[in-house]
């Protein structure tokens, strides 16, 4: 079993967004060289979400690392509290065909298979590593040139969002008599999508 760890994860930097609503995205790539393979109960560690931070979405950009025609290669990809919130545990991580697969799913999707595997998405009060653990070897390794797995994540600070209802009350903000539509409310953070896909 190894530890592989990208650049963003050995420079320790913590990915928090700039404001409370401020959704943003960060991408993390590990390379492994010619004649090596992710093998079972090898670890990637890409990055690290901050204290209280939501992720909304995330690709994994796999290149081909099993040439056989039933890929074998299998894992889960999660947080150091949910190794398998993101993918789920046994999930085969390559394609029949060009062992290439991506993988793009959004938090909350009415499909599940375009959604986390937990959701909602768990919001730790720690910091998380973001990790892919392997689970099973390729069918047929492919170790031909250099090939990476790519993982990027949107993310924003899972606070409850402040806002004000009655905005679009032309008597808002001067009418404040009782029963007037002024009164501060807090609601969840929402991801916001069109046809399906999120912004």
């Amino acid at each position: 079993m190894a530890s592989l760890k990208t650049k963003t994860y050995l420079d320790n930097a913590r990915a928090r967004p700039n404001g409370q609503n401020d959704a943003e995205e960060l991408t993390m790539t590990y390379s492994f060289p010619a004649g090596v393979n992710p093998l079972s109960g090898d670890v990637i560690f890409f990055g690290k979400i901050g204290e209280n931070v939501y992720v909304t979405q995330f690709n994994l950009l796999m290149d081909q690392f099993d040439s056989n025609a039933s890929a074998a290669l299998a894992g889960r990809l999660g947080i150091t509290a949910s190794d398998a919130c993101f993918i789920a545990a046994a999930t085969v991580l390559q394609t029949n065909t060009t062992g290439k697969k991506n993988f793009a799913r959004v938090d909350g999707e009415a499909t599940a298979i375009d959604s986390f595997a937990v959701t909602p998405y768990p919001v730790q009060a720690t910091v998380q590593d973001l990790i892919l653990t392997f689970s099973a070897n390729a069918g047929t390794a492919f170790t031909t040139g250099t090939r990476n797995i790519t993982l990027r994540v949107k993310y924003q600070y899972g606070y409850t969002n402040q806002s004000l209802t009655g905005v679009s009350d032309p008597r808002y903000p001067f009418d404040t008599a009782a029963g007037a539509n002024t009164t501060k409310v807090f609601e969840a953070p929402v991801v916001e999508t069109y046809n399906g896909l999120a912004p």
